[in-house]
């Protein structure tokens, strides 16, 4: 006889369903958004057999979960995964891939797969705050950044917004007060030229929120495609069998526009192809340095 995996009683079994069973009492209790918490747990729950049978693929899996529950960040992660680096491990250098400073007087500096959390990352980002400071304009290029550390993102935005700290907005909870959001000044170098962040439609999560604050507090355009849309800080639980799982437990507030990009992600100010974005980029600041001071 078949079962609800279309398996024989002789084929190994998946995950076992109560896996999502102890899922959905976590998102039950955890989940930030109380409107939706139950309905989102219920349809796990119901679920759980036909989720068991995409296990132990986790991509399958969270691919079949996100059918249920439309928010990206609520998913089973890999066991081996460290907090900020799910995407084939922790990244070296604190996620900074690439600093180059191009002929016209930019430098680029991407961002990806994630950034780590500061304790790894801080030294990489003084180092490339410090190789970026002579350039005229700065391009952050966050078409391949899926996510990073909400401390790391503080630091970033100091990196950008000047010496003192910028109060960016603030972090609801459910059942504690919330707390405040604000720009970590304390890597010492402080770029005050023109700046560009790069996005694509799967820019996501940490990534998102480097563009969303920089655009809305105007210190930065953002050029090339809308973005994922995952606005919500998450925290990781325990599953049986030694899963593990993140689950949104808050909601970013900012404070320049009074919400977040959550399901709606980053809108560009100038919407191009990810192909194209960096080309837009230079053409701007190009312009911009030679526009009359």
């Amino acid at each position: 006889m078949a079962d609800a995996c279309g398996m024989t009683n002789d084929t190994p079994a998946g995950a076992p369903a109560d896996l999502f069973i102890a899922l959905a009492a976590l998102v039950d209790e955890h989940y930030i958004l109380l409107d939706v918490a139950p309905e989102y747990a219920h349809r796990i729950r119901e679920h759980a057999d036909a989720l068991s049978c995409s296990m132990p693929d986790i991509d399958a899996t969270n691919a079949a979960l996100h059918r249920l529950v439309p928010d990206r960040h609520l998913s089973l992660r890999r066991p081996t995964a460290s907090a900020a680096g799910q995407h084939r491990g922790a990244p070296p250098a604190g996620g900074i891939n690439r600093l180059e400073h191009l002929d016209d007087g930019v430098c680029v500096v991407a961002i990806h797969p994630v950034f780590t959390g500061p304790v790894q990352a801080r030294a990489y980002l003084r180092a490339a705050a410090q190789l970026a400071a002579p350039a005229e304009g700065l391009v952050l290029d966050l078409r391949r950044c899926y996510g990073g550390d909400t401390n790391t993102a503080a630091l970033i935005h100091g990196w950008l917004l000047g010496p003192e700290p910028v109060r960016i907005g603030r972090f609801e909870h459910r059942g504690r007060p919330s707390t405040d959001y604000t720009s970590d000044p304390s890597l010492g170098w402080h770029f005050r030229g023109p700046v560009r962040v790069l996005t694509s439609s799967t820019t996501f999560s940490g990534g998102e929120d480097l563009a969303y604050v920089l655009q809305s507090l105007g210190r930065a355009r953002v050029i090339g495609e809308q973005t994922a849309g995952g606005a919500h800080p998450v925290e990781h639980f325990s599953l049986p069998g030694g899963q593990i799982c993140q689950i949104p437990v808050a909601r970013s507030v900012i404070d320049a526009t009074g919400t977040n990009w959550e399901a709606t992600g980053v809108t560009p100010d100038t919407t191009c192809s990810a192909q194209t974005a960096l080309d837009h980029a230079i053409a701007e600041l190009t312009t911009h340095a030679a526009s009359p001071k």
